[in-house]
């Protein structure tokens, strides 16, 4: 009888303490209130200075993140990506196109910005170094008949940055991070990469099933921040898959299934 009831006590213990690690995996959960409050503080922008703010929970790679968006009263966009799990900013973009036309008008004034110019104040901006990023897209065009640099680099860490820089006045018109595993172009020794019949294979055997078992799939090639990828859709039952393949190497780097009833 002893030895049972000691079971049975080692038994409750293991339960509690179960529970008691679940609720504090929930507990570390941040709220939407400091999922705002770390964005705002982020972006350097007080509540008094907005207009408008919204933020909802979304799956982002699987990964369950808040979507915080807000203007401020000058016209300015920010959209950010936290994760819910620890508060970590997982991708932001900033947009003050409303604001820089508004005030510089259509760009017909004198390019006084170089490209080097235009490097050195995104890397500034960025707080990183010239020799610890590799740019993968730097150059001159226009946004609305205004002459701007885009500017494209990735870290070590895979993390992205993009920015558009005004060619008039040096003012960031708008930037964007991406933590979200950005991946150097590589090719096979071919250099042809991942065929569409590769891609449409890969995304069929990640969702279990065969092209016999399908009602639609479509696959075709794309270009996203300057590599190559495949974008796809397949329909089976009441499930729709849509999906982003590398076509350098095959790996899938966007799934997304949903009813399609809904």
């Amino acid at each position: 009888m002893k030895k049972r009831t000691v079971g049975i006590g080692i038994g409750l213990l293991a339960g509690v303490m179960t529970a008691g690690a679940a609720m504090t995996a929930m507990a570390a959960q941040i709220t939407e209130d400091q999922a705002k409050s770390t964005a705002l503080k982020h972006a350097g922008v007080s509540e008094d200075q907005i207009s408008y703010i919204i933020s909802k929970k979304d799956f982002e790679k699987g990964k369950q993140v808040y979507e915080v968006e807000f203007f401020t009263k000058d016209y300015v966009e920010y959209d950010y990506e936290i994760s819910v799990d620890d508060g970590t900013i997982l991708s932001y973009d900033y947009d003050a196109e409303t604001s820089f036309w508004k005030t510089n008008g259509t760009g017909s004034g004198e390019i006084t910005i170089d490209l080097e110019k235009a490097k050195e104040i995104a890397l500034k901006h960025a707080g990183k170094k010239a020799e610890e990023v590799t740019f993968a897209k730097t150059g001159m065009d226009y946004d609305d008949g205004a002459a701007v640099y885009e500017v494209e680099f990735y870290t070590a860490d895979y993390a992205e940055y993009d920015y558009e820089i005004s060619a008039y006045t040096g003012e960031i018109v708008s930037y964007d991070y991406d933590a979200e595993y950005y991946q150097k172009q590589q090719t096979t020794a071919s250099g042809t990469g991942v065929s569409e019949e590769g891609a449409r294979a890969a995304a069929l055997e990640k969702a279990g099933l065969s092209a016999s078992d399908v009602d639609y799939i479509a696959v075709h090639l794309d270009w996203d921040d300057g590599r190559r990828i495949y974008e796809g859709k397949i329909y089976d039952g009441n499930l729709e898959y849509e999906f982003e393949i590398d076509a350098a190497t095959g790996r899938i780097i966007e799934w997304d299934v949903e009813s399609r009833f809904d």
